[in-house]
């Protein structure tokens, strides 16, 4: 553990001390930009551009002020790069031996890269925790962060990724029993790609398809299928994209708890296995055929089979539903532009005028 100690947490993954220390500094500077304003007005304005004693009294106060903040601050800086607390350390030492136990390892990523609407909102959100299968990238599951600057605080999101084994058309279940707002999509989904299907699904889950693939999204949702789906990730929604089927929840998923484990288990021997197995077996008619031969995947030799359709292929109707992709406009750019000028407006303005400021109360020309 004192290998893994090193290792575990990224770099990139901020601490809440961390965080209190970006505070502490953005507050000294906002504290200088007021102070030394203050007293640089009062010397412009109502001193006829001269220094009295009661102004460099206030500045002297204002500087002890500022060194005995500065001298705080780096206290607790120090204070932010020591180890977690014991109970923070031996939470996470309870997941990455769990996940060691069980055949998993632990690789967070800075950039995730999911196609899934879930992960449309920041572009590439960071994954921490994350979890690989040992030797096997296929099975990955562990909590996505979103941080942009237009939502303000981190937004975390637990999932599980499932690499099926031939893609099938895009398909988005909407859990109704997770706590969000029924049809409140990560993305804008046209709601004529509502499916209504069979027995008491629909009570919980809402199913989107593309408009032509209704029939394609009933041979993966067969009854079995439904069925552990509502008995084994009734809270998730569901999506599946391509060749993965991923799962995910509104609210992050803490892996030191041994349900959060439990569920990843009953998920991957229940309704992922289902889903594989359909996803091998299925073929997109709308594809055209070729003269390629067997090709792989297509089943049979190049000369018993001179017209082969490529198993991974699915039509262009297929392979997204409309307006999917709200965040391919112009809301990445707009939202790394609202965090630039949050930090301008945290640091940069602060820093400046506190520097005209103090300018203004020492010179007396």
């Amino acid at each position: 553990m004192a290998t893994q100690r090193r290792t575990a947490r990224p770099a990139w993954v901020p601490t809440w001390r961390q965080v209190l220390v970006h505070v502490t500094w953005s507050l000294m500077l906002w504290y200088c930009f007021i102070v030394f304003m203050v007293i640089g007005i009062r010397v412009d304005g109502y001193g006829d551009n001269r220094t009295g004693p009661d102004d460099y009294r206030d500045l002297a106060i204002a500087l002890v002020v500022l060194g005995v903040w500065i001298a705080g601050g780096v206290l607790l800086q120090r204070w932010s790069k020591r180890p977690p607390s014991p109970r923070a350390r031996l939470a996470e030492w309870r997941e990455i031996l769990t996940a060691q136990a069980n055949g998993f390892e632990p690789q967070p990523l800075a950039s995730a890269t999911l196609p899934a609407l879930i992960a449309q909102p920041a572009g590439r959100p960071s994954a921490y925790p994350r979890f690989i299968a040992r030797g096997d990238d296929r099975i990955e599951f562990g909590n996505l962060v979103f941080r942009t600057g237009l939502q303000g605080k981190p937004v975390t999101r637990g999932y599980l990724a499932v690499t099926l084994p031939a893609a099938l058309p895009h398909l988005y279940l909407d859990s109704l029993a997770n706590g969000r707002s029924p049809g409140d999509l990560p993305s804008s989904v046209d709601a004529q790609q509502r499916l209504s299907l069979e027995g008491d699904f629909d009570r919980h889950f809402a199913a989107y398809a593309p408009t032509t693939y209704g029939a394609d999204a009933l041979y993966a949702l067969t009854p079995d299928v439904m069925a552990a789906l509502i008995d084994d990730a009734s809270t998730f929604d569901v999506e599946i994209i391509d060749d993965r089927v991923i799962f995910s929840t509104p609210t992050a998923a803490d892996y030191a708890d041994p349900a959060a484990w439990q569920r990843i288990e009953g998920i991957l021997d229940g309704v992922a296995l289902r889903l594989a197995r359909r996803a091998a077996a299925y073929r997109d008619e709308r594809v055209p055929v070729s003269r390629t031969g067997a090709g792989p995947g297509a089943g049979g030799s190049s000369g018993s089979a001179p017209y082969a359709r490529p198993a991974r292929l699915i039509g262009p109707d297929g392979r997204r539903l409309l307006n999917a992709y709200r965040s391919r406009g112009p809301w990445p750019v707009l939202a790394r532009t609202g965090w630039i000028l949050a930090l301008i407006l945290l640091y940069a303005v602060p820093a400046i005028f506190a520097f005209a400021g103090f300018m203004s109360v020492i010179d007396d020309k």
